[in-house]
């Protein structure tokens, strides 16, 4: 459902990595003469970019070497090594000189006892990587390469080499690499930045599918959330979903469905010093100005921070200030006070809930599908295998867009009565797309597995056109959704701009302060007859 771009991003597994790491340490060490421990540990001290290694090697070879902790450490001449038979750090003596290991640049002796305890107190245990790891004397700039840690025991040479992958991937300054945040994968998606044109995603970021099944938005790291925005999909999880579930009195939630690898999410850090402006809807930031009471927005309008109502309405007739007396049913949204508005937030909360037994019941599908290919392997051929996995595949990524297209409801179409009518339809037409299609897959599956080469090649082209038609579907569907659905034209004055909100039975411009109509909600205004307000 993406555009047909070559190649945005590679899925590749921790040993194709680690090949394509090998060769850039290879090529680095062939060209400029330096054994390949040397050039690991400059190409992680330069963030494995082989450009500026390049660069630096050959303007300037002896500062960077120097800089990198490749050049050997000035002895002190009264000093005989031969009679160093003690730790720097634990002063044990040590009888046999094979437990003493030192750098190939300094003559600073440590047993492997204490190599192991530093090397995991300093750098493997910790969560940053870091671009150079130090001889364990303090005042030592000598570099700890993989030929120092051969000299370790077996355990403490693969955690280097975990160290060292870490690197390539968390401080690569070339390339975008990140680990597949579903839990027990071990694929790693590289993103081809140069293929990739990220004008349109800054907001609803990029849908990355692993070879695991997994789909998750590039930007967030969430599991894929078109068509609402990565800001939209936190506040939903962390904080609208939970809070609308224990308003309908049923059991809050848990996350441990959207957990992932990470253990914190940048968003929803930045969500506590975020509001949402009631007068133009846009993101106020709070700063370190959260001690003010009031939080003057880019659009000049004031409001209190705390109930989101205007500085005026906290006035007395006195002109002193008054206390907030709206409580909050959850932070930046008013309380409903209308029985009326409870339905459409707990449809959607009921429609979130139906979404994901369909999405869970697709990836068992395609889950099925794999085992049952692995454990009873049928005349198939690869290129016909993955034809049905992609239409698989493309059943999970739809349910996951209809799921999300709840949130949608709740999130935009709350107030705007025909978008809510609109966007329903078109959810109900892309159900029945998707469970049609998922139908017919099922049928040809069941076919593939009995038909003659001849009979497969129609299965297998009806498949593929299938395929691609939902595709292109669920692309303009989302597209639609994130245009704010532009099909539906909802009545508006021309002297009401941004600062006003339209009934969609009454045309009544009320403020963004009041959730419901005021002439509707009104029980004298209520009768009035409204044809003649109208200005149609």
């Amino acid at each position: 459902m993406e555009n047909n771009r070559e190649g945005p991003y590679s899925v590749l597994t921790r040993d194709q990595l680690k090949g394509k790491m090998k060769k850039q340490i290879a090529e680095i060490s062939e060209i400029f003469s330096l054994s390949k421990p040397d050039a690991t540990v400059l190409l992680m001290f330069l963030r494995w970019d082989s450009h500026e290694v390049s660069e630096f090697l050959v303007e300037n070879n002896e500062k960077v070497l120097s800089e990198s902790g490749l050049k050997p450490v000035v002895v002190d001449p009264n000093q005989d090594l031969y009679k160093i038979s003690s730790c720097g750090i634990c002063f044990k003596t040590c009888d046999d000189g094979d437990y003493l290991i030192s750098t190939p640049f300094c003559s600073h002796m440590f047993c492997k006892s204490c190599w192991r305890k530093y090397l995991e107190k300093n750098f493997y245990l910790v969560e940053k990587t870091q671009t150079r790891i130090s001889c364990p004397h303090g005042a030592c700039q000598a570099a700890v390469g993989p030929d120092t840690i051969q000299k370790l025991t077996v355990c403490d040479q693969e955690m280097y080499v975990e160290y060292i992958l870490r690197s390539y991937i968390e401080g690569n300054k070339v390339l975008e690499i990140k680990y597949c945040p579903a839990q027990d994968c071990n694929y790693v998606i590289e993103f081809h930045q140069k293929n990739h044109d990220g004008a349109d995603q800054e907001d609803y970021g990029f849908n990355v599918v692993c070879l695991c099944g997994h789909i998750f938005c590039w930007r967030c790291m969430l599991e894929s959330h078109k068509p609402v925005t990565c800001n939209n999909a936190s506040d939903w999880l962390f904080r609208d979903l939970n809070s609308l579930s224990k308003e309908s009195g049923e059991k809050p939630l848990s996350l441990s469905s959207f957990e992932t690898r990470e253990k914190t999410y940048p968003l929803s850090s930045i969500k506590a010093t975020k509001k949402v402006c009631p007068h133009c809807l846009r993101p106020a930031d709070l700063g370190t100005k959260q001690y003010l009471r009031f939080l003057t927005c880019a659009c000049s309008g004031r409001f209190c921070w705390k109930c989101m109502q205007p500085e005026e309405a906290h006035k007395t007739e006195s002109g002193f200030y008054k206390f907030c007396n709206v409580s909050m049913t959850f932070e930046g949204r008013a309380p409903k006070t209308l029985e009326g508005r409870a339905e459409p937030e707990n449809s959607c909360v009921g429609h979130w809930k139906a979404s994901e037994v369909s999405l869970k019941q697709a990836k068992s599908d395609l889950q099925a599908f794999e085992e049952s290919n692995i454990k009873n392997p049928s005349d198939l051929t690869e290129k016909d295998f993955t034809i049905i996995r992609k239409g698989l595949m493309l059943i999970v990524q739809c349910r996951q867009v209809l799921k999300w297209s709840c949130v949608y409801d709740y999130l935009h179409a709350e107030y705007e009565m025909s978008k809510r009518e609109y966007l329903r339809f078109l959810q109900a037409d892309a159900t029945s797309l998707v469970e049609s299609f998922s139908k017919t897959l099922n049928e040809e599956i069941g076919r593939a597995s009995s038909a003659t080469y001849e009979n497969f090649c129609c299965v297998k082209h009806k498949v593929t056109i299938e395929t691609s038609n939902i595709g292109n579907y669920f692309y303009h569907f989302i597209k639609t959704l994130q245009e704010g659905l532009d099909d539906v034209k909802v009545k508006s004055y021309d002297d009401y701009g941004g600062l006003f909100w339209l009934c969609d039975r009454c045309t009544y411009g009320n403020t963004w302060f009041h959730k419901e109509c005021l002439m509707c909600s009104d029980d004298i205004a209520a009768r009035v007859d409204l044809s003649d307000m109208s200005l149609n």
